[in-house]
């Protein structure tokens, strides 16, 4: 049965948003760009397990294997369907860390040639968005929330590289 909600820690999902999933893990469309004017980075995608953990030690040898072979899966998808030469895979492990979301959670960002001066850029812009996430998503005037709709449209496209 498909479940009404998904959650992110404190936050709800919506089904529409979410277009892969497993037993034990799923991944979903994000609301806002990591980087304004950085089409690809509409695309940060995001991988969680079902049972909220907060560390990535905390995890089951079951729940590590699921979220990486699935980050693999759909990074090798996104890559082709971008038509990117890289991607970004990161976790932010706790607080000191830069996370925000006390939930276990992959990014996935498509890569290309020159979408940052300096490569390393990535991991600001990253941290810049989980902060505002857990600020409301309400106080940056230039990154804009995405309408359900939107992201639903995107899901249902990532939802067919996996059928």
């Amino acid at each position: 049965m498909e479940p009404d909600t998904f959650t992110f820690g404190p936050y709800k999902i919506s089904p529409s948003e979410v277009f892969f999933r497993t037993e034990l893990s799923y991944a979903f469309v994000n609301l806002r760009p990591v980087v304004p004017g950085h089409i690809l980075f509409w695309r940060n995608i995001f991988i969680i397990v079902w049972r909220e953990v907060k560390r990535f030690l905390d995890l089951t040898v079951d729940e590590t294997t699921d979220l990486w072979l699935t980050a693999k899966k759909i990074g090798g998808q996104l890559e082709n369907y971008h038509k990117a030469s890289s991607l970004t895979f990161t976790i932010q492990d706790g607080p000191q860390a830069g996370q925000t979301v006390p939930h276990v959670h992959i990014h996935i960002l498509p890569r290309k040639t020159g979408d940052f001066e300096n490569n390393d850029e990535i991991y600001d812009a990253i941290d810049t968005q989980e902060k505002e996430l857990k600020k409301k998503l309400d106080l940056d005037k230039e990154r804009k929330d995405r309408s359900a709709d939107e992201m639903a449209r995107e899901a249902d496209n990532y939802r067919l590289l996996f059928s």
